[in-house]
């Protein structure tokens, strides 16, 4: 009798062991979840990329490389934190997380419906997929491709939202006047292109040999952390049954796992094996495959593995959430700079340009006062500089040809309407004036 025969004689009942689909519930809703917050940060204004500054848009605010507490306290907790997550949980962000894979799922199950299992096999080798005969209309790969161009035109707006405003971003698709509106259609071409691209192309391919974390995960992957088990001794329930491993959309057989394999641990060989139990009389109690975190050991049990695997990871993203702390405890809203505008077309040696920021995607006013020469002996631009939202203004300051010759100290002040001071210290040489016939 062959495995297919077996399988047709296993009687059907209605009831189901609870939470044998549980596992694939909450991971399709951990994937949609995590586009749907990629999706939020740039429109809430949480995290967007300001081309025109060189500037990172947080909320209201700018940061800049220079706000260097703030920049690498954030990347070493991010680092730190990714480190954990693999030290503790495996490869599971790739399974429950990762946004490529989510894309790749969607595009294998689009293909196994309209073209058959076998159209979605994809390797480096160039084996060509073979499509269902049954399924082999112009109809079904139309739908395909239209599902594909549609789907990589949906998705080529997302990292557009982290580097455009979503004021821009909603004009250019509504095709409304918008500036730089014809740079933007090339950029949302290029981003579509390369979606598609990878939908109908490489799929699973980017994640097996082109993603740098994957790699990173399977190099200090061991079987410490979170793993797929198999109970051996049932073994003889799933002889000549291959459910599990048909589910598998990465082709691995989740009852002969090793260290270095390329189970991302999305639990739907679990499901499938659960599901299977739930429909047989002869096969009690739930499946054979289970979610194993560690390894019990002599003198050792499961916290302390988890202690000693994430001690580091832990202390560095402690390090990263204080320094982190510390730059946004300091942050200045507003910055004050002072130096020679000689270099600058139409000005002298006796000018200096007063270079002010305003980080703050809000109205600001700033006044400027300078302290040390006399009101004779200078003039400025402008004392007062404003702002519709953040941006840099120069205000020029010319000192008279007729200062005393020698070395004058003066301050510049800054203060604005909601309480910020700074000042900034200039040490000016004056040559002094050159009498006639001299």
């Amino acid at each position: 009798m062959n495995a297919h025969q077996q399988l047709k004689n296993i009687s059907i009942q209605q009831e189901h062991v609870p939470g044998a689909q549980s596992v694939r519930s909450w991971r399709r809703f951990s994937q949609y979840m995590v586009i749907f917050i990629l999706v939020v940060i740039p429109l809430s204004g949480l995290f967007r990329i300001d081309t025109m500054s060189g500037a990172f848009h947080m909320l209201d605010y700018q940061v800049w490389f220079a706000d260097m507490s703030i920049i690498m306290g954030f990347w070493i907790m991010l680092a730190a934190l990714l480190i954990f997550m693999y030290s503790w949980s495996g490869a599971v962000f790739c399974g429950w997380v990762c946004p490529q894979n989510t894309l790749s799922e969607w595009a294998n199950n689009m293909t196994s419906k309209l073209l058959g299992r076998r159209a979605i096999m994809m390797d480096v080798t160039g084996k060509k997929m073979q499509v269902a005969i049954r399924k082999d209309i112009w109809l079904n790969k139309l739908t395909l491709g239209i599902s594909f161009l549609l789907v990589s035109m949906l998705f080529a707006i997302i990292p557009l939202l982290y580097f455009f405003s979503p004021e821009m971003i909603g004009a250019f698709l509504t095709f409304q006047d918008v500036p730089d509106a014809k740079n933007l259609l090339w950029i949302y071409v290029v981003c579509t292109l390369v979606v598609l691209v990878d939908v109908t192309v490489m799929r699973h391919l980017v994640c097996k040999y082109m993603c740098v974390y994957r790699v990173w995960q399977h190099s200090f992957k061991t079987r410490e952390t979170l793993h797929i088990a198999y109970d051996e001794g049932r073994s003889d329930h799933c002889q000549n049954c291959h459910y599990c491993e048909d589910s598998c959309f990465l082709d691995i057989d989740p009852r002969q796992t090793v260290v270095f394999d390329s189970c991302i641990n999305c639990g739907d060989c679990v499901a499938a094996c659960d599901t299977l139990h739930s429909k047989s009389k002869k096969m009690d109690g739930p499946g054979l495959l289970s979610f194993s975190f560690g390894q019990e050991k002599e003198g050792k049990n499961g916290l302390t593995s988890l202690l000693s695997r994430t001690r580091a990871a832990s202390v560095g993203a402690m390090i990263g959430a204080i320094w982190f702390s510390v730059g946004i405890v300091g942050y200045q809203p507003y910055v004050l700079l002072a130096d020679r505008a000689e270099l600058l077309q139409g000005t002298t040696a006796n000018d200096y340009r007063i270079n002010v920021s305003n980080k703050r995607y809000r109205a600001a006013d700033m006044q400027l006062e300078i302290e040390g020469l006399k009101e004779s002996e200078y003039t400025l631009d402008s004392s007062m500089v404003r702002w519709q939202t953040a941006g840099r203004k120069d205000v020029i300051m010319h000192i008279s040809p007729t200062l005393d010759k020698g070395l004058h100290r003066f301050t510049v002040h800054a203060r604005t309407s909601d309480g910020w001071r700074d000042d900034f210290t200039v040490y000016h040489y004056a040559q002094g004036m050159m009498k006639a016939g001299s």
